[in-house]
């Protein structure tokens, strides 16, 4: 059913930008921008009401925060694409309440938060808020479209003092967001070269230019890159490239955790990376 749905659906996005290539582009822009948002659990809805609740005013958008612990060392929590702060449960959990305050937020249209869609320059703004408002953090755990975000907001403006940097299968490069509709939807070239345009109208330069390569040039806050070889949303390949152009980052590799990461390990080394203990990074 779903395969039938992304078929008309990229059938009728190639058909109106052969006709009307101007509105073909802004509704695939549109499409590609709007997350599918996922109704919370109980589970989820009992852990994120354990917080101290806020709200943040981002342009005229309700924006949720959530905060554990009263310590004095900030750590913030960086959800990816159609995530939401319960993602962070087990990693909340790792730390001690009296030494650490433990900061999360529902990304735009994500999760409590409002809006109906996501783009990475509108997170990466509204991270560069929170860093202001928080006055720096001792570290930014981050995963997928989320690293991504934060280097884009380091990348773009000058934020507070960051202290450690942890980013988990995180993509490259802009063009990757493409990757999965083009082949879902069976987009032609055209109708891609179209919706690409909005995008770089959008953020005001060239798409190929939005790549980690070229955002962490001058980046040298201490980091931990995670990665899995099998993760098939986001190539290995970047971990290895981050890594290399990444001054003062060790990067840890996995298998067979895919994308998500989720194992206690992968909590555990993340903790004792934020609280400065003794690491060995071997594989595992």
């Amino acid at each position: 059913m779903k395969q039938l749905i992304y078929k008309s659906l990229g059938l009728y996005l190639n058909t109106l930008t052969r006709i009307a290539p101007e509105k073909g582009g802004k509704l695939g822009f549109k499409i590609f921008c709007t997350p599918k948002k996922k109704k919370l659990k109980r589970e989820h809805l009992d852990f994120l009401h354990s917080a101290n609740l806020g709200d943040f005013d981002f342009n005229g958008q309700n924006i949720k925060i959530y905060e554990w612990g009263t310590g004095p060392k900030k750590v913030l929590f960086v959800h990816g694409w159609q995530s939401h702060s319960f993602r962070w449960k087990k990693y909340i959990e790792a730390f001690p309440k009296d030494e650490y305050t433990l900061i999360a937020f529902d990304a735009p249209a994500h999760g409590l938060s409002d809006g109906k869609q996501f783009t990475v320059p509108h997170n990466a703004y509204l991270m560069a808020l929170l860093a202001r408002y928080y006055h720096g953090f001792n570290a930014v755990v981050s995963h997928s479209i989320g690293s991504f975000s934060f280097f884009y907001a380091m990348a773009k403006y000058d934020l507070p003092p960051i202290r450690k940097l942890v980013a988990m299968a995180s993509p490259g490069k802009a063009r990757e967001f493409f990757t999965f509709y083009i082949e879902a939807l069976k987009l032609k070239s055209s109708t891609m070269a179209r919706i690409k345009n909005e995008f770089q109208q959008y953020v005001k330069e060239e798409l190929d230019n939005i790549n980690l390569s070229v955002m962490i040039e001058n980046l040298s806050v201490p980091g931990l890159i995670i990665h899995d070889r099998d993760d098939t949303q986001t190539g290995y390949q970047n971990a290895l490239e981050l890594r290399d152009n990444w001054k003062g980052s060790t990067l840890h590799t996995t298998q067979g955790l895919g994308h998500n990461l989720r194992s206690g390990e992968v909590v555990q080394l993340v903790a004792d990376f934020v609280k400065e203990n003794p690491l060995e990074f071997a594989d595992f």
